[in-house]
């Protein structure tokens, strides 16, 4: 079998299209399935010869996505926000908010898969054990996504510098900004420790008690591993998912990363912090929610529907 994707990320888009889509390629590795990445900067795409296309981007059509079902036998869409009039045969949204969505479909109804059963985590995810939540909080994690254009990694470090109770540990993705201006700024700093690049995530993760991040799909990795955190949504396609979570139980959101009011962060902050209890009921609830092998779930999926 030979699967194209359709995908677009980068500046503006973000990483998480090319991250979930990598994910789910990698899944389908394991029974020998071979995949093939296309994006914009490819058109016009000659799909011949390929079993499925799984289309994952924003910048595509209603038309395209129609025009696709003459391209392969077998077409899935991934979708965020029901974005499109899907005429495919399997529409994705792993999003905890799916359910919520009004979906438009065009002369073919694809079957939906919805939720968190099929959460499509990176391979180091699918086997890696949820925290143990502590008395204490120790460390906390800042990060936001491979781009974070709005630097607002480095506004919450900022933030939360003054903290000498624990340990401030940043990720900033390979694109981010503000990486070079914070290394300069706490290279001395006892309580702030930096990284660039997201490889082993997982790892650095596990080593943390809470954390504050965006509302993109560092929010799941962060649920299955049963983390306590704050959201700060900064793409319009985070709103859904930060309400979601805020709505529920699962996740804090302290609101529009414009609009970020220092002492407000702070006083989310520290009512996570010294409130042990409530870091343990939305670990639980948080892990309840996101299947760790959802990519696997997915491509049984898409195997069975071969044609």
């Amino acid at each position: 079998m030979r699967i194209a994707f359709r995908i677009d990320s980068g500046p503006g888009i973000g990483m998480g299209h090319l991250t979930r889509m990598s994910a789910l390629a990698d899944a389908f590795s394991e029974y020998g399935v071979e995949s093939v990445f296309f994006s914009t900067s490819n058109e016009p795409i000659d799909y011949k010869g390929f079993d499925a296309i799984i289309a994952d981007s924003y910048l595509l059509s209603d038309e395209y996505i129609n025009d696709l079902n003459n391209k392969a036998p077998l077409i899935i869409c991934y979708d965020d926000n029901a974005l499109y009039t899907y005429s495919c045969d399997i529409l994705v949204n792993a999003n905890l908010h799916a359910k919520t969505l009004e979906f438009r479909f065009g002369e073919k109804k694809p079957e939906l898969l919805l939720g968190g059963e099929f959460a499509l985590l990176r391979r180091e995810f699918w086997d890696a054990e949820p925290i143990t939540v502590e008395e204490n909080v120790k460390r906390i994690l800042v990060t936001f996504g491979g781009t974070d254009l709005n630097s607002q990694t480095k506004s919450v470090i900022d933030i939360l510098a003054g903290f000498q109770m624990c340990e401030i540990i940043a990720v900033f993705g390979p694109k981010a900004n503000g990486y070079e201006q914070c290394k300069q700024k706490y290279s001395n700093t006892n309580n702030v420790r930096l990284y660039q690049g997201t490889e082993f995530m997982s790892g650095i993760m596990k080593q943390c008690d809470m954390a504050i991040t965006a509302g993109g799909s560092t929010i799941y990795e962060l649920a299955a591993l049963g983390i306590p955190s704050i959201i700060i949504p900064q793409a319009d396609n985070q709103l859904l998912a930060s309400d979601y979570f805020l709505k529920n139980g699962l996740m804090k959101s302290v609101g529009w990363w414009a609009d970020l009011d220092s002492q407000t962060l702070l006083k989310e902050t520290e009512s996570l912090m010294f409130n042990k209890d409530r870091r343990y009921e939305e670990s639980e609830l948080l892990k309840k929610e996101v299947n760790q092998k959802g990519a696997f779930h997915l491509v049984k999926k898409i195997m069975g529907k071969k044609k």
